[in-house]
């Protein structure tokens, strides 16, 4: 269990301004109160929503912490004095604060750790005249045999870049992508295998013009927005927007925003990836003024630059995942969630919220209205709309009269060739044989990353394992190396088995071993694979991206990054590798995101002059996640699955809470995950809750860290927060191990 930090409040007391003024600090650290702190008159008046360090726990530790309350009545107990002032006028205004505190509440995250997370750390800091790059100082033969997961980590990343043509990579995002820290990469410099080197700083422009409207909007386009321009004249609403793909959903985007700009207002535009960050500011520069980007992606400087922008109001458009919903935007007008139905909006670490969710909390606080637009809504939204909390708004065709896709299920068992393994089936391969004759690009969706799933003895029956999570290891055929795709470590694939010291095979589907088919059949094609072994930079995909609407490459593989929104008109031909990854996950929600899917990367496919078709491979022809994806017939699959929810009472029908317990010792996870169940049906003993557990998590171990389980269901959130809400740090601290809280989980594994 992480440590919990003792009350400041027992700490010595220094000499203090006698006209110093006491405030209530929300400490970023693993506790679930405030603390008072006196604030010297030397520092002015305090403010709600100012960060600043203060002294917290033993010794003279300094800990950041956002200013939650001013002048509080001092108790009995000596007050340590703040310590430094990091924003002399606040990053959190009222709205924003009234946001982390409910986002506190309902996720049952500390507090201090909420605001935090709320503000970039790079924010306040003095602006660097110049940034740190790395580049790859050694050929890949040169590498030592032996190497720490980390150091191997930043040489892969390195060596891909240099693949890519991206090289070098900023400090930051090397640091970002390979976990590694300053100190291990300045070790491999002194080692001369990476070369460290500084560059000027270019900070963006936020440009003025905005161009003129590509084609003019259909009837059903015409009615979404008119719909629209009633709500943007102020006041919360909540329109979920369903349009099928390619129905134009982006073009009612930007005219909404356009109008809400034209008023001095400020939109926000959620995307569920940093790389359709990068191609939907493409669109909006050049339809727009002033739209500034957030994410992970950017540096320091940079993150700070668009910040400012848009907290003094001189940025008129937000876009970026789902950090962006924290965009300082004080002239707040309209929120937008784009393809709303994805999970990526969930962030997996504390706090951990569900951005969509946040997002319409926002817009309710700030009183201005909310479009969630998506081709496959979620359950939950859809299920909202019945309840008569959201409007439904439809684009139910095409725009300029295109066809949908004709979505073809082809039967993996009749596919396979006896003696053959191979991933692209007969169909699919005679389909993209036709299409690149004609000059027409293809996509072809693999949601597996690496060459081999599983690397094991026939002989002894012995498989690689992650030692440090108890998952297989996947081989990648381009680094030559195992993985732990969970962990992230990585190792040399062994020459043998170690049991028996037979000979090892490669087994599994992989996005790698379907690469290597690719080269056997279409040696001419132009080939380019986009997942996260590869994408591990924005500039890395937009130089697929800019390559792939150029025309300078023929076939685009990917994982589930190439179904999220990606707009190529001369994309004739779809092929989904297998529809199974998917659906075999031990998930209730394993449906839905199966059709998601299908229907998501379909939509790619003939989006201008071309027919679209889509060959989607499987071996559960018969299951109504992929039937009916083949008739995009969204509206009977949702049927279906929301009357199963509702009979098994699973969400949308109930609210989740998944606590998961974790320790590094198997028999004391098992005991506090007893432990904590236990007081759980204590605590909820009368309450409509049920009570699941405690049982092993779906993957037991990770990071040397074993995994536990509770799930508590009720018919609404607040039934479980308002009993335990005031108990998670006794809960927490009772435990023995770590504990988490996991509300409205969007992941059981």
């Amino acid at each position: 269990m992480a440590k919990l930090f003792e009350d400041t409040s027992d700490a010595p007391p220094q000499q203090i301004d006698p006209s110093a003024r006491v405030v209530g600090v929300a400490v970023n650290a693993n506790v679930w109160r405030t603390f008072d702190y006196l604030w010297p008159a030397a520092l002015g008046d305090p403010l709600v929503g100012q960060r600043v360090k203060v002294s917290f726990g033993r010794g003279d530790r300094k800990t950041g912490g956002v200013v939650v309350d001013v002048d509080r009545t001092p108790g009995s107990h000596a007050l340590k004095p703040v310590a430094e002032v990091i924003d002399a006028s606040p990053q959190l205004d009222a709205s924003l604060m009234a946001l982390g505190q409910w986002i506190s509440d309902y996720y049952m995250t500390p507090l201090g750790g909420t605001l935090a997370a709320m503000v970039p750390s790079a924010v306040g800091r003095h602006a660097a005249a110049a940034e740190t790059v790395a580049y790859l100082a050694c050929e890949r033969h040169d590498w030592p045999a032996r190497l720490g997961g980390r150091q191997k980590r930043v040489l892969d990343e390195l060596l891909e870049a240099r693949k890519q043509n991206v090289e070098p990579l900023t400090l930051e995002l090397l640091m970002h992508h390979s976990g590694a820290s300053r100190d291990t990469i300045k070790r491999l410099a002194g080692r001369n295998m990476i070369r460290l080197d500084t560059r000027p700083v270019t900070l963006p422009e936020l440009s003025e013009t905005a161009g003129k409207d590509p084609f003019p909007l259909n009837d059903d386009q015409i009615g979404v927005l008119a719909a629209l321009e009633d709500k943007l004249a102020g006041g919360f609403s909540c329109t979920l927007l369903h349009g099928v793909t390619g129905s134009g959903k982006t073009e009612i985007y930007v005219r909404a925003i356009r109008q809400v700009a034209a008023a001095d207002k400020q939109a926000i535009l959620l995307v569920p990836e940093i790389a359709l960050a990068t191609q939907t500011l493409q669109r909006l520069l050049a339809r727009l003024p002033r739209v500034a980007v957030l994410h992970s992606g950017l540096t320091d400087v940079q993150r700070a630059f668009y910040y400012d922008q848009i907290r003094d109001g001189h940025a008129s458009v937000v876009v970026g995942p789902r950090s962006a919903i924290f965009a300082p935007a004080r002239k707040l007008g309209l929120i937008i969630v784009d393809e709303e139905h994805e999970s990526t909006y969930k962030q997996d670490t504390a706090p951990r919220y569900h951005a969509r969710d946040v997002a319409v909390k926002r817009a309710s606080l700030a009183d201005v209205p909310i479009v969630l637009g998506s081709a496959t809504p979620s359950l939950e939204s859809l299920q909202n709309v019945h309840l008569g909390r959201y409007e439904l708004q439809e684009l139910p065709r095409r725009v300029r009269g295109l066809p949908m896709p004709l979505l073809k299920i082809v039967h993996l068992r009749k596919e396979l060739q006896v003696g053959r393994i191979e991933l692209i089936g007969r169909t699919l391969t005679r389909q993209m044989a036709a299409t690149l004759d004609r000059g027409e690009q293809i996509i072809l969706l693999m949601n597996r990353r690496g060459f081999a799933s599983f690397v094991f003895c026939p002989k002894c029956k012995w498989e690689l394992t992650c030692d440090h999570c108890e998952r297989t290891m996947v081989f990648h055929q381009a680094t030559q190396l195992v993985m732990c795709h969970y962990c992230q470590r990585t190792a040399a694939l062994p020459e043998f088995c170690p049991a028996c010291r037979g000979k090892l095979l490669l087994f599994g589907m992989g996005i790698q071993r379907v690469e290597g088919e690719l080269a056997r059949k279409f040696p001419d094609a132009r080939v380019a694979r986009m997942d996260s072994d590869t994408m591990t930079s924005p500039k890395q995909f937009q130089k697929v991206f800019d390559a792939f609407s150029a025309g300078e490459l023929d076939i685009l593989l990917g994982t589930q990054m190439v179904a999220k929104g990606l707009d190529f008109p001369h994309v004739s031909l779809v092929g989904v590798i297998s529809a199974d990854t998917s659906l075999l996950i031990p998930d209730f929600r394993a449906s839905e995101r199966t059709f998601q899917l299908i229907v998501q990367v379909a939509g790619r496919a003939g989006r201008a002059e071309h027919v679209g078709e889509v060959v989607v491979q499987t071996l559960h022809a018969d299951e109504p996640a992929v039937a009916l994806a083949a008739g995009h017939d969204y509206e009977q699959f949702a049927a279906g699955e929301l009357a199963s929810r509702r009979e098994a009472k699973l969400p949308p029908f109930a609210r989740m809470v998944r606590f998961i317990i974790r320790d590094r010792q198997s028999t004391k996870v098992e005991q506090s995950a007893i432990q904590l169940a236990e007081r759980l049906r204590s605590l909820l003993a009368g309450a409509e809750v049920r009570v699941f557990g405690p049982q092993p998590a779906g993957v037991i171990k990770i990071r040397d860290q074993f995994r536990w389980q509770v799930l508590l269901i009720a018919e609404t959130a607040g039934t479980i927060q308002k009993i335990l809400r005031p108990q998670m740090e006794t809960l927490c601290r009772a435990c023995g191990s770590d504990v988490i809280a996991d509300v409205d989980p969007v992941n059981l594994i």
